[in-house]
């Protein structure tokens, strides 16, 4: 461990693309001190996605090969990007180990680093930018300020921000659309999903039991949000509608939410 001139610690790090000893780190989203079945079940649909599928994954490793985070990046016409436009690569999650962030141990270099890595990715595949979803305030995930400090800038007053090293025109969000269509004497529950997630999966995999448990009496439509045509039909990368009514808890949708909501709209599903 070193300190910068702030004074802040700073690991020793470097940056490598995934390999097969850093995916259990990665399906699990770094939870790899909460082994339970939910999260096992999880982060087996997840890995078994990923190692399918087109997405860049870099990892930062500490001196003995530890890692400490890790980085996915995806080309803008890729329908995870949750964008529109061209030239850019779009980073759809950045993620430390969760000591570090539950810590609020900032300026490790970790974060820096994954950029970096993605940013030479980016330049040596021909694109002109980078360009991500961050957001303001107190909200961890993806802050907007960390990105900022790295050269990237607001698209307008969206939650886009980029970072450009040529000519690109700015990208701009994915259109929503989602229409609600009711099936008599059910409660329907509609769900847009990928399995890059290590949330969405555990919520796909409550979301599954719970409908079960109702029998036919309600009516599961899974919509995936990676398929090309799905996502531009209606530009949802994830969302719950239990009879057309969004369902948002800010955290993956737990069995016994979910219970309770079906149930309520069980009450005022129309009979015919």
């Amino acid at each position: 461990m070193q300190h910068d001139e702030s004074g802040a610690f700073v690991l020793s790090i470097r940056v490598v693309d995934v390999e097969e000893e850093h995916w259990r780190y990665v399906s699990l989203c770094t939870h790899v001190d909460e082994e339970n079945p939910d999260n096992l079940r999880a982060a087996e649909l997840r890995l078994k996605w990923l190692r399918a599928s087109d997405v860049k994954t870099k990892v930062a490793i500490d001196g003995d090969g530890k890692p400490l985070g890790f980085i996915h990046v995806v080309p803008i016409e890729a329908p995870l990007s949750g964008m529109v436009g061209r030239n850019f690569m779009v980073i759809p999650c950045l993620t430390l180990g969760y000591q570090l962030v539950y810590g609020r141990r900032h300026g490790t270099g970790i974060g820096r680093g994954l950029i970096q890595a993605v940013e030479e990715e980016a330049k040596e595949r021909g694109f002109k930018g980078l360009a991500v979803y961050a957001y303001g305030g107190d909200f961890w995930f993806m802050p907007s300020a960390f990105f900022q400090r790295l050269g990237f800038k607001q698209v307008g007053g969206s939650n886009i921000w980029v970072k450009k090293w040529g000519e690109a025109e700015d990208p701009t969000s994915s259109r929503a659309h989602y229409e609600y269509k009711p099936i008599p004497g059910k409660a329907v529950v509609d769900y847009f999903w990928a399995p890059f997630c290590f949330t969405v999966c555990k919520e796909v995999l409550n979301i599954r039991q719970v409908v079960s448990e109702f029998g036919d009496r309600v009516e599961l439509r899974e919509y995936r949000a990676d398929d090309p045509e799905i996502a531009a039909r209606h530009g949802l990368f994830r969302a719950l509608f239990i009879n057309g009514e969004h369902k948002d808890w800010g955290h993956e949708a737990l069995k016994e939410d979910l219970r309770k909501e079906i149930r309520k709209s069980l009450q005022g599903s129309p009979s015919s």
